[in-house]
């Protein structure tokens, strides 16, 4: 090989091994779609799971709106909780897509945090803030759980 090649070909065996040391780190994706839920009641979530000999998951979610009613933009948090039956801690980054009926994009938010060994309805919350015209066109959201080593 000449000396003008060996640069290029260690840049790709360096990008290679950048890119399978990044998607090495993200252990487990879960996502599911929901109907906008009513303020104040607790959302029962499915398929949001971490599972090996263990389970690690996003059990459910309460909608909690702190600003007043017509105030532009709508602050509310979103209260989710999580438990682990692993005797060990996990990371898991919550990310939450709002949409509208055609499915576009209104809004996106994400949190990260750990669950630590033997949780059980731990909160993990994530606050937002969206216009009220996005608010209202809100019909779905989208909740991604991505399970990071």
């Amino acid at each position: 090989m000449s000396r003008l090649g060996r640069p290029a070909l260690c840049g790709l065996i360096g990008l290679a091994l950048a890119s399978a040391f990044l998607l090495a780190a993200l252990m487990q994706h879960s996502e599911t779609t929901i109907p906008m839920p009513a303020a104040g009641e607790k959302t029962p979530l499915q398929k949001l799971e971490y599972r090996a000999r263990f389970v690690a998951s996003i059990d459910s979610v309460t909608l909690q709106v702190t600003s007043d009613p017509g105030v532009d933009p709508v602050v509310s948090k979103w209260v989710f909780t999580g438990s682990n039956t692993d005797g060990q801690a996990h990371r898991v980054e919550i990310v939450l897509r709002l949409l509208d009926e055609s499915g576009k994009q209104l809004g996106f938010f994400s949190a990260r945090r750990v669950l630590p060994p033997g949780a059980r309805g731990m909160e993990i919350s994530l606050p937002t803030k969206v216009s009220s015209d996005g608010w209202s066109a809100t019909k779905k959201v989208r909740i991604f759980a991505d399970w990071i080593t």
